[in-house]
């Protein structure tokens, strides 16, 4: 019998991807009911109509006063499917596309807006650049995606269980249960979702064929989806996640040995659900590794939003760098482990790692030289999220 019967027909699930876990099913209102059914509105009126008696309104004994204008404590009254709108409107709107035929570049900009002008005024930064590879990079690295092709048998449980967003293998490295962690997972769903944003916006600007499109032969063990190949959507959304989860769970007082396990941990872990693409025969290597950039930057950019806002006076800033991967300067031998691009040992100078520059893959520099860095706000209402998530492990 062979070891992949049974799993046919499972690439169908591949249109899953960034379905996050069932993310519609949040706040589903307590199985109202109780047992699945909702009350009818005929058994409600009858309901009414025999225990209210004469109207006589008396006013109500619990608390039930009018809530401050824009104030973030507001949200815990929400459904988690209204949450996302605000969460995600507040990441979004400090960011911007644009892409450049000419020199093969897209470009996700980052705005640093004052609001406590009015209008609201701000001025806009490049935050991440991506330069589209040659075709002959491309076709160079398809001896390389070949070669992976001999661990499909090896791999094929692991990457038909990874085609929709991993909790599964995330709650391996780091001990997430729903029911004890439900802002956790809240904040990986807005965490999926952003990077999600921002992948497609450069996949469908820089258009990248896949690996089947250059030759019959990749012949991939599960449907191909139809986006472009760069940058590797798992790539970036694996590495983004890892490096948000690191920074929620990590305690202020744990010891630099053990916060440099768990992060390298958590960074082979994205690598190798990256990789597992490419053995597919869905990525070129290169595909994973703009997906790291792409999703370290993506998840850092997040990490700052989610601080306090801070006092119109005195706002809470964070700078980012601003990085760009030059896909043109690739190599077709170019190969992606995984320990490209990120130190995941922690100290006193980098309590979070450290990200590091490839030949094709470095800081956005202004005309001095200098690296571009973006001054990224906090959001009170994303730092409800964040800091109910880390509350969540205290």
């Amino acid at each position: 019998m062979s070891r992949l019967e049974g799993f046919e027909g499972f690439e169908g699930f591949e249109g899953f991807e960034g379905f996050e876990g069932f993310e519609g099913f949040e706040g589903f209102e307590g199985f109202e009911g109780f047992g699945g059914r909702r009350a009818s509105a005929g058994a409600l009126i009858a309901h009414r109509d025999g225990i209210v008696g004469t109207w006589d309104m008396k006013g109500v004994t619990w608390e039930s006063t009018e809530s401050d204008v824009g104030d973030a404590k507001n949200l815990g009254r929400w459904d988690p499917r209204i949450r996302r709108f605000v969460f995600e409107s507040e990441l979004l709107s400090s960011l911007y596309f644009t892409a450049d035929k000419n020199s093969k570049t897209a470009t996700l900009w980052h705005a640093d807006v004052n609001p406590a002008s009015s209008p609201p005024t701000g001025s806009w930064t490049p935050f991440v650049e991506i330069v589209r590879p040659t075709d002959t990079v491309l076709k160079a690295q398809l001896d390389l995606l070949n070669g992976y092709a001999d661990l499909r048998i090896d791999r094929a449980r692991e990457i038909l269980s990874q085609t929709t967003p991993q909790y599964a293998f995330w709650s391996t490295v780091v001990p997430l249960h729903r029911a004890r962690h439900a802002k956790t997972f809240e904040l990986i769903g807005l965490t999926l979702r952003l990077a999600k944003y921002a992948e497609m916006n450069f996949k469908h600007a820089l258009c990248v064929r896949r690996p089947q499109e250059y030759t019959p032969q990749v012949q991939p063990m599960i449907q191909t989806p139809i986006h472009g190949s760069f940058p590797s959507g798992h790539a970036t959304e694996a590495h983004t996640v890892a490096f948000v989860l690191f920074e929620v769970v990590r305690a202020a007082g744990a010891a630099n040995a053990a916060k440099s396990q768990l992060l390298g941990l958590l960074m082979n872990q994205a690598a190798r659900i990256a990789i597992n693409r490419t053995v597919a025969g869905m990525h070129y290597p290169v595909d994973s590794a703009v997906g790291k950039m792409l999703g370290l930057s993506v998840a850092q950019y997040l990490v700052a939003r989610c601080k306090p806002a801070g006092t119109p006076g005195t706002p809470t800033k964070t700078k980012v760098e601003a990085w760009k991967f030059d896909g043109a300067k690739c190599a077709g031998t170019d190969d992606f482990s995984g320990a490209e691009l990120f130190d995941p040992a922690c100290n006193a100078s980098n309590p979070s790692g450290k990200r590091k520059p490839q030949t094709y893959a470095d800081t956005i520099k202004d005309g001095g030289g200098n690296a571009i860095e973006c001054s990224v706000r906090g959001s009170d209402n994303l730092h409800w999220l964040w800091d109910a998530a880390v509350a969540e492990w205290s």
